[in-house]
């Protein structure tokens, strides 16, 4: 990945992170998610990781559309519920 590719990313997530510090806080993550996250980090497995930001990046898509069939002009902020495995 070229500097100018990463530089974007970092900005963007960033930007996210200080935009959405709040919600992001509030979502409870299964039990065991971060010990997860960290075992495959250390294993490096990438596919797995990848596969992760994958599946939340479609679910928000998801959620975006229903939304938008829904008549709301953006996804419902706030007050999310814990994430069931």
């Amino acid at each position: 990945m070229d500097d100018d590719a990463t530089t974007l990313i970092e900005a963007f997530l960033n930007e996210m992170r200080s935009r959405y510090a709040e919600e992001i806080e509030a979502i409870a993550l299964p039990e065991g998610t971060i010990e997860y996250v960290r075992q495959r980090v250390a294993a490096g497995d990438h596919e797995t990781l990848l596969f992760m930001l994958k599946l939340g990046y479609l679910m928000g898509l998801q959620t975006g559309f229903a939304a938008g069939q829904a008549g709301a002009s953006e996804p419902p902020r706030g007050g999310p519920g814990p994430i069931q495995a």
